[in-house]
């Protein structure tokens, strides 16, 4: 992890930004757009997220004499929100959080707006969808899948899955990739559930929780329920069940993931889940690009951006963004059900069981040779 000291150590080495004491002038102000989903609960998870990472970055930028501000919009459908923040001039727009948001944001991106994608995985925008200015913070559905392999098929041996689906396109989705990463790694789905050592709930996230409560009802163990995201670990504790891959986890210590966890619960009172945490890293890099590069505009952000610059966020590896797909490389983590004799105070019911950091990164995801991403100028 990079600290705070030694940040502006390497910005001095690098010189790209001088660290003498700033000209007495007005501040450089950018404004950086989110736009929040319909759902309140939703929009607060991304908001707060925002907000964090808003602080931490204006912690570094105002040395330099520059602020970022947000500027914050409901989602109205389609891409009119995002392009209302774009025409206000917002440099960046953070989003993509909620039913057709992913695909809102791959249209202002292709009006030529940088946009950070912290809220949908759908695995179609890093891929035939893709677009030149979108990069995406949050993990992908393969990216989810796969850390679920890493751990069900090569650490705990349990190769052989079923699939329980909803015929929805997030089902689709899950089980596409489901099948992707199973073949490379020598597992299989197998039609007969009670032959299956795992069942994957390949369904949309308004479905888990039932999917969830149906597996446990068929004697599923709990450990051998599997799905992906945070929104399946929001049952209540004595309905909690299934493994989960996550982006993050409000239990994590290590390289600081836990002043960063306390300051985040401090602050608003609540667990840092996968979509706060994207928002908070989309920025903080956006800030670091100010800071780092001078990136005032959005060619130059872009350009910033696919230069790979390491990111510190408190998941100990350097986070850095593919050139050919913009997806941001990271860790993931897989959380289980804890006993719940084990469950009380700051435990919640689930503990994190595979930390898939230290890793190829590029092991999660869809590789460069099966990209189906061409960007167009």
């Amino acid at each position: 992890m990079i600290g705070r000291r030694a940040f502006l150590r390497s910005l001095a080495a690098g010189g790209c930004v001088p660290l003498s004491a700033r000209v007495a002038r007005a501040e450089d102000v950018i404004t950086i757009g989110v736009v929040l989903p319909a759902d309140a609960d939703r929009a607060t998870e991304m908001g707060r997220g925002a907000a964090l990472g808003l602080d931490d970055a204006n912690a570094l930028a105002t040395l330099f004499g520059k602020r970022l501000r947000l500027q914050t919009e409901p989602d109205r459908g389609g891409a009119q929100s995002a392009r209302a923040l774009a025409r206000a001039g917002a440099l960046a727009v953070v989003g993509g959080l909620g039913p057709g948001a992913g695909e809102a944001l791959r249209e202002t991106a292709s009006d030529g707006t940088v946009v950070l994608n912290a809220g949908s995985p759908d695995d179609r925008l890093r891929n035939e969808g893709c677009e030149r200015r979108l990069f995406h913070v949050i993990p992908s559905v393969s990216m989810y899948v796969d850390a679920l392999a890493q751990y069900l098929v090569e650490r705990r041996k349990l190769s052989r899955w079923a699939l329980a689906g909803d015929g929805s396109p997030r089902g689709a989705e899950i089980e596409a990739a489901a099948r992707r990463s199973l073949g490379r790694r020598g597992g299989s789905i197998v039609g007969d559930g009670a032959a299956a050592d795992v069942l994957l709930l390949a369904v949309d996230d308004r479905a888990l929780e039932a999917a969830v409560g149906r597996a446990v009802a068929d004697g599923r163990a709990p450990d051998r329920i599997a799905g992906i995201g945070e929104i399946g670990m929001r049952a209540p504790a004595d309905r909690s069940a299934g493994v989960w891959s996550l982006a993050w986890h409000y239990e994590l210590e290590r390289f600081s993931a836990r002043e960063l966890n306390s300051r985040f619960r401090r602050q608003f009172n609540a667990p840092l889940e996968d979509v706060s945490w994207a928002a908070w890293a989309a920025l903080k890099l956006v800030g670091e690009a100010i800071v780092r590069a001078s990136a005032l505009d959005r060619g130059a952000l872009v350009a910033y951006l696919e230069s790979a610059p390491p990111f510190d966020g408190h998941k100990g590896d350097a986070l850095t963004f593919r050139k050919w797909d913009h997806q941001l490389r990271q860790p993931l983590y897989v959380a289980g059900p804890r006993k719940r004799e084990e469950i009380g105070g700051s435990r919640g019911p689930f503990a994190v069981v595979g930390d898939l950091s230290g890793t190829d990164l590029d092991a999660l995801g869809t590789a460069m040779a099966d990209s189906r991403c061409r960007f167009a100028p």
